[in-house]
Formats: structure tokens, sequence, C-alpha cells
């Protein structure tokens, strides 16, 4: 059976265990590939409860994308009519973080949000003049998947249909702030497993648009990809294992581990310098990006 959690929060809901069976989240998976460091802290710090939670640490990439998810949810829940980049503006004047302490600095902040939104417009105003009319905005699904023993929650930020024509295959697009290639090879692994599964059906087209690198993405999946989709999700779901182990193992013996992969964007990186141990590699994708 398939649930659906509706609206912008579904992007930032906390995953929940029905029973003993395996809960995999895509929005984990995304910082596990993204950095294992900030991945652990934040499994801990659910581990000890939501009052520890409120004290997690959030970068200023993670601030951005949720700003960028609710202008993009907030642009298409308007009429056809009614979309334009005054209306891109407006949301970001309501929705854009105001927390500037996260960023490198003032300056910092502000050509951030200039580059995002200047973006935002081209992508989603400068494509059809705003005319796609998605089937789908930012939805949560969860659905059991017998290739990986697992339930998994996957969130659609949008979904559509060229020229709003049935017979055509649907797209599914996602909006990421920083276009990191672990990142988007997870993302396509675990859209085609899912939407086979799901959906019942392969989506025509995978989009990932590089909000602040301007990249675009496209992917045309095939029905052979679903079986190397699973197999890399089952890896990735051992490495998950293989690096909270080892974090156990370094709190109770007092051993730092070096483990390779280790986000080499943030501060991070610094957490795990000693040799010794053992070492958890991360999964490679089959396929390239093109």
């Amino acid at each position: 059976m398939m649930i659906r959690a509706t609206g912008l929060e579904a992007y930032k809901e906390l995953g929940r265990k029905q029973g003993e069976e395996a809960l995999i989240e895509d929005y984990k998976l995304e910082e596990l590939l993204r950095c294992p460091s900030r991945y652990l802290k934040r499994k801990a710090d659910e581990e000890a409860g939501a009052a520890a939670m409120l004290g997690t640490e959030v970068s200023w990439q993670q601030l951005v994308q949720y700003s960028v998810c609710h202008l993009v949810n907030d642009y298409y829940s308007l009429p056809p009519e009614h979309r334009s980049e005054y209306s891109i503006e407006r949301s970001a004047d309501r929705r854009w973080t105001n927390r500037t302490y996260k960023f490198d600095s003032a300056d910092h902040y502000w050509q951030v949000r200039y580059r995002a939104v200047s973006a935002l417009k081209q992508l989603l105003h400068g494509e059809q003049n705003g005319a796609i009319r998605p089937l789908i905005v930012f939805e949560s699904y969860r659905t059991h998947i017998e290739a990986v023993q697992a339930e998994v929650s996957f969130i659609v930020q949008v979904l559509y249909r060229d020229d709003d024509r049935p017979d055509l295959p649907y797209v599914i697009r996602k909006y990421l702030v920083d276009d990191d290639p672990d990142v988007i090879a997870g993302f396509r692994h675990l859209a085609v497993l899912f939407c086979s599964e799901a959906f019942e059906e392969l989506p025509g087209r995978i989009e990932v648009f590089g909000v602040l690198s301007g990249s675009k993405y496209v992917f045309r999946p095939q029905a052979d990809e679903v079986a190397k989709a699973a197999d890399y999700i089952r890896l990735l779901r051992e490495y998950a294992q293989e690096t909270e182990t080892a974090a156990q193992e370094e709190e109770e013996t007092g051993h730092m581990h070096r483990r390779r992969n280790v986000c080499r964007k943030c501060r991070h990186k610094a957490d795990y310098t000693h040799a010794g141990g053992s070492q958890a590699a991360k999964p490679t994708s089959r396929w390239q990006l093109n």
C-alpha cells in the first residue's frame, strides 16, 4: 500500500518506522551522500530526542534549499495566468531565510539570494512562460519495495506531463542548491526504483536543476535500470550501516577511524583525520551525469 503526505512540510518531515520494517528516506540518503559526518550528527540528535533536534546545526545551504522549495511551491500553487517573475520576487520577500548569521557575510547572503532568485525566474517562468501545470508539487509518498526489503519514503518535488498530454510519459523534476554528483546519482537511482514500484511506470525524464550553478541534468531511464537502482540502494544501505557502526566503535573505544568520502566542503572534514580502523566506501553509480 502506498501512503501519501501532502504539502511542503513533507520536505522536512522526520522519518518513522512501521513495526520492524526498515525505512529508507530520500532526504536522509541525500545527507549521507553529501556529508556522512552531518548524517551521523543528525541521527544522534534524533536518537537523543526532540529537544536535541532543536539544536541540530543547519548550514546555509540547507536554509537556501528550504527557501528554494518554498518559492517553487508558491509559484506552482498560483494559476498560470498569475505566475510571473514579480510573483517569484514577492515570494522571496516572504519566504527567504533571514538567518544571515549562517552565511559567510552579509554580502554572501545577498549574493546567494540574488543568484538563486534569478535562476528560479529563468527555470520557472522562463520555461514555457510558466505554463506547466504540475500534477504533483511537494508531496511525500511511502511504499514497500520488495527489491530492497524496506519501506521507502520519497518526496516528489514536481511531477508534470509535457503539454498536459496524458498520452505522454510523466516527468520528475528536482531543484537542488548544490548539484553534488553523488547526490544527483543517488536521486536518479532512488527515483527510478521508487517510481517503477509506486507509480508502476518509469518517468519519461528525470530532471535535476542546480539552482546556484545554473546546470541542468536530464536522464531518460530505461526498464533495465530498475535492477541497477535496487543494487545501488542496497549498497547505500550497507554503506550507511558501516558508517554508523564505525562511529559507534569510535564512541566506545575512543579510537578514531579514517573514513573516506567525508564531506570535503564543510568543517566536518576535519573530524576524521586519524589513521587506522576500517574504511567505509560509498557505492559508485554505474551511470554518469550527462
